[in-house]
C-alpha cells in the first residue's frame, strides 16, 4: 500500500469551528477489494435483532491495538502509553457496542495484498503462460498498511513468485483470516506529524479495504496522544469522535455514495441488489443533496412534512466530495462537519437511515436519538435565503447572549465557516454550561440575576434582577411590552418537569413557578421577566442532559420494577461520588445494549460505595419497545446466563449471577418519580439481542457481591497485550 495519507481530522475546539477532513483524505487512500469468491467458513448470513427476525446477530466488529511508534520515530513518554491505550480501547469498545445491533452484515474475513507493493515486475508477454504475474519481488516490500498501522500477516491473503512458466513459488502463504469478523479495526495511539500540525485533532480514520460489494471490511483509526491524557476531554467526547470515524470508515463517505446498493428484497438475497442509479443531485441553489429514500423521508418526518423531502443537504466545504450533513440543517447530528462534545451530539435517525440506503446493512431505527435542531420547523428551514429573516427561532440574528438551542449552555449569537452567514447561539468559550454545579457562584459572590448551576438547571432568556432599577426607569411588568423592549441575556436556573412540555423554574430564593412555553412569567422577589421556550424541555422520554423526561403518573398497567446486581472489580479499588456516577452510565448503558431497547425504559441509575447498581425500571409513555416487565424478565435471563463485563477508566468490572427472590416494586414513591428528571448520558448504547422468552414477574436480580470485601473474588483486572490487543 502507498504510504500513511494525510488522515480524516476530527477536531475538538470548545466553541470554535471544529472539521471533520475526511474526503481529503480518503480521496489519497489507494483502496483494495477482496476477490469475489472467499472460504465458505469466512461467511455467516447476519441479520439484525429485530422482530421477527430467526437469526439475530449484530455486525461484528474486531478491534486490534497495535504496539508501534507514537510519532515519527518516537516511542511514547513513559509511564503514559499504557493510561492512552486504555482510553483509546475504552473508547473504542463503547463507540462498538453503539454500532453493534444497529448495522448487520454478511462479512469477508481475510485481507487482500496491494501487488504494486510487494511486486517490483511482471511478466509482459501475453504469450506467456503466467502473462502479468509477479516476476521480480520489491525487496523492500515491509507488508501492507492501513493509515500507518501494519496488517499482520494472519489478516492478509498470502503472495508469490511467478517463473516465466510453471507453478509459482510461495512466498507469503495465506493467513489463517479472522473468524466471526464483519470489520477490522486497527487501533494506534501516536504522535504524528498530522497531530502536531493541527493540535486540536482528538483523532483520524479511514477505511482502506472494500469486499466485492464496495462494503469497506477493513480501517483504522489513529488517536493524537495527548489527547488521551487531557483532562478537558471526557470519556464521553472520546467516545462520540471516535463514533463519529468509525461510521467514516463503515461507509459514510462521499467517496463511497455513487457505490450505495438498491436491494429491494433485502440483504439475504444479495444477487437482486443494484448499484444506485442515483444518489446525489444538485438543486436550483446548487445545493449538493443526498436524495436516497430512506434519508429523503426521515428528514421530512423529522422537519413535519407530509411524503418525502427532496433530499438532504450536505456540506461541500471542502469541494465537489462531501461526507458530512449540512450543518445549517442538521447541528448536532452525529455526521455533522463541526463537533462540539458528546453532550450536544445526536446518533441521529437520518444518519441511520442513510446507513439503510447504502444497501450493505440492515439497520435498527428504534436506536436511534432524538434530534432537537430544526425538528418540525419545514421545508425552508436551513436555508440561507431565511435563516436571518426570524422565521425559525433555532437561528438568531445580531451578537447579543442567549441560549444554545439545547438549553444546556448560555450562548452568543454568532456564525462560522459552516453556517455561512446564518447564526445561531453558540455556547461561550468559559463557564457557558448551566448544568454543571462547579461554574456557580462561590460562597459570598453577589449573584443579582439569581442564577442557580446544578444538574438540573437550563438555561433561560432573562433579565431577572433582584436589585431595583433606578427610581426613574420603573415600571409595571404589566407595561413591559415583551421582548421588543427587554433586553435578555442566558441565564441558567433550575427546572422540573411537571408533565410532557410542562414544567417549573426556581431562582435563587425564590419558590417553584410554573413556566408557561411560550410565555415570559414574572418570579417573586425578583424585577424583570423570564421567557419559557416552547418544544424544547420536557418534551420527549427518550432524551439526554439536553432534554429531560417528565414524570409522568403511573397506570395500573404501567408496572414498575427495580434491577439490582453487584460489581466485582480490581482488589482494592475504590470509587468517589463523581466516579461512581459516571460508572452507573456506564453499567446502564451497557444494560441497554443487552436489552436491545431504548434507554427511556431506565430511571435513577446508582451505585453505591460497595458497587451495587441499581437501576428503576418503567415504560413511560412515548417509549418504544417492550413493557417494564418483558423487558425485566428478558434482561434478568440473559444476565443469569452470561455475566455483564464494562470497562470504565481504564479498569474492568464483571458481574455475577446469582438469583434472589425480590419483588417488583409497584409502589414505588411518586416523588422519586419525580427525581427521574435528573442528569442522563449523552450516549445511547445501541442494540443487542434479547434473551430467551420467559415469564418471571415477581423476581429481581443480585448480581455480584453486595459487600466490598469480596468483590476480587469474582473477576480480576485484564491486562493489555504488549504488541497487538484483540477487543
Amino acid at each position: 500500500m502507498p504510504p500513511p495519507p494525510p488522515p480524516l481530522l476530527l477536531l475538538l475546539l470548545g466553541t470554535a469551528t471544529s472539521r471533520c477532513l475526511h474526503d481529503e483524505t480518503q480521496t489519497s487512500v489507494s483502496l483494495l477489494r477482496l476477490p469475489s469468491s472467499q472460504p465458505s467458513s469466512n461467511f455467516r448470513p447476519s441479520s439484525l435483532s429485530l422482530p421477527g427476525s430467526r437469526d439475530p446477530q449484530p455486525l461484528r466488529i474486531q478491534t486490534y491495538y497495535l504496539g508501534a511508534p507514537t510519532s515519527d520515530g518516537a516511542w511514547d513518554p513513559e509511564g503514559d502509553g499504557a493510561r492512552r491505550r486504555l482510553r483509546a480501547l475504552d473508547a473504542v469498545q463503547e463507540a462498538s457496542q453503539r454500532i453493534q445491533g444497529v448495522l448487520a452484515v454478511q462479512g469477508p474475513l481475510l485481507l487482500s495484498r496491494n501487488p504494486e507493493q510487494y511486486c517490483l515486475a511482471v511478466w509482459g508477454d501475453p504469450g506467456t503462460p503466467n502473462y502479468h504475474r509477479c516476476s521480480l519481488l520489491n525487496p523492500g516490500y515491509k507488508g501492507e498498511t492501513c493509515l500507518g498501522a501494519k496488517i499482520p500477516d494472519a489478516h492478509l491473503r498470502g503472495y508469490a513468485l511467478w517463473p516465466e512458466q510453471g507453478p509459482p513459488h510461495v512466498v507469503q502463504p495465506d493467513g489463517p483470516g479472522v473468524q466471526n469478523t464483519d470489520f477490522l479495526l486497527y487501533v494506534r495511539v501516536a504522535h504524528t506529524s498530522k497531530c502536531h500540525q493541527e493540535p486540536s485533532i482528538i483523532a483520524y480514520a479511514a477505511y482502506c479495504q472494500l469486499d466485492p460489494e464496495d462494503r469497506p471490511v477493513a480501517g483504522t483509526i489513529v488517536y493524537c496522544a495527548h489527547h488521551l491524557t487531557s483532562p478537558s476531554l471526557s470519556h464521553s467526547d472520546i467516545v462520540m469522535a471516535t463514533l463519529h470515524e468509525l461510521l467514516h470508515a463503515l461507509g459514510f463517505s462521499g467517496k463511497l455514495f455513487k457505490k450505495w446498493r438498491d436491494c429491494p428484497l433485502g440483504l439475504n438475497v444479495t444477487e437482486n441488489c443494484s448499484t444506485r442509479q442515483q444518489v446525489t443531485r444538485r438543486d436550483e441553489w446548487g445545493q449538493l443533496l443526498l436524495i436516497t429514500p430512506a434519508v429523503s423521508h426521515s428528514l421530512a418526518k423529522h422537519l413535519g412534512v407530509p411524503g418525502i423531502s427532496p433530499g438532504v443537504p450536505l456540506e461541500e466545504e471542502q469541494g465537489p466530495l462531501s461526507s458530512h450533513w449540512e450543518a445549517r440543517l442538521l447541528q448536532g447530528s452525529i455526521m455533522a462537519a463541526t463537533f462540539d462534545g458528546a453532550q450536544r451530539t445526536r446518533l441521529d435517525p437520518i444518519t441511520l437511515a442513510a446507513f439503510k440506503d447504502s444497501g450493505w446493512y440492515q439497520v435498527n431505527h428504534s436506536a436511534a436519538e432524538e434530534l432537537l435542531w430544526g425538528r418540525g420547523a419545514g421545508l425552508e428551514f436551513g436555508l440561507v435565503t431565511t435563516c436571518g429573516t426570524g422565521s425559525s427561532d433555532f437561528f438568531c440574528t445580531g451578537s447579543g447572549l442567549g441560549c444554545h438551542y439545547l438549553h444546556l449552555d448560555k450562548g452568543r449569537c454568532s456564525s462560522d465557516p459552516m453556517l455561512e452567514g446564518c447564526q445561531m447561539y453558540k455556547p461561550l468559550a468559559n463557564g457557558s454550561e448551566c448544568w454543571k454545579e462547579e461554574n456557580g457562584f462561590p460562597t459570598g459572590v453577589e449573584n443579582p440575576h439569581g442564577e442557580i448551576y446544578h444538574s438540573e438547571s437550563r438555561c433561560f432568556l432573562a433579565n431577572l434582577t433582584s436589585q431595583l432599577p433606578p427610581e426613574g426607569k420603573r415600571r409595571q411588568p404589566s407595561q413591559i411590552s415583551y421582548p421588543r423592549e427587554v433586553a435578555l441575556a442566558g441565564r441558567c436556573y433550575l427546572h422540573q418537569c411537571t408533565q410532557r412540555g410542562a414544567y417549573n423554574v426556581q431562582v435563587q430564593g425564590s419558590p417553584w413557578v410554573p413556566c408557561l412555553p411560550g410565555k415570559a412569567i414574572q418570579i417573586p422577589g425578583y424585577h424583570g421577566l423570564l421567557f419559557c421556550p416552547r418544544g424544547r424541555l420536557c418534551r420527549t422520554n427518550r432524551s439526554t442532559n439536553a432534554v429531560t423526561s417528565p414524570p409522568v403518573r403511573l397506570s395500573t398497567q404501567d408496572l414498575l420494577f427495580q434491577l439490582s446486581f453487584g460489581l466485582a472489580g480490581p482488589p482494592g479499588h475504590s470509587l468517589g461520588k463523581e466516579e461512581r456516577e459516571q460508572l452507573a452510565e456506564t453499567v446502564l448503558q451497557a444494560l441497554v445494549s443487552r436489552g436491545g431497547t431504548g434507554r427511556c425504559h431506565f430511571h435513577s441509575p446508582s451505585i453505591t460505595t460497595s458497587l451495587v447498581f441499581t437501576v428503576r425500571m418503567w415504560k413511560p409513555p412515548g417509549c418504544q419497545g417492550p413493557s417494564a416487565d418483558v423487558l425485566h424478565r428478558d434482561l434478568t435471563l440473559s444476565l443469569q446466563k452470561k455475566p455483564l463485563e464494562v470497562y470504565h477508566g481504564g479498569t474492568s468490572f464483571t458481574t455475577q449471577c446469582s438469583k434472589l427472590p425480590v419483588t417488583s416494586d409497584h409502589h414505588f414513591s411518586m416523588t422519586h418519580l419525580y427525581l427521574f428528571t435528573g442528569l442522563c448520558s449523552t450516549l445511547l448504547i445501541l442494540g443487542g439481542v434479547l434473551g430467551t422468552m420467559a415469564y418471571q414477574k415477581r423476581a429481581s436480580l443480585q448480581v455480584g457481591p453486595s459487600t466490598p470485601s469480596r468483590p476480587q473474588e469474582l473477576c480480576g483486572t485484564r491486562s493489555p497485550a504488549e504488541e497487538i490487543r484483540e477487543v
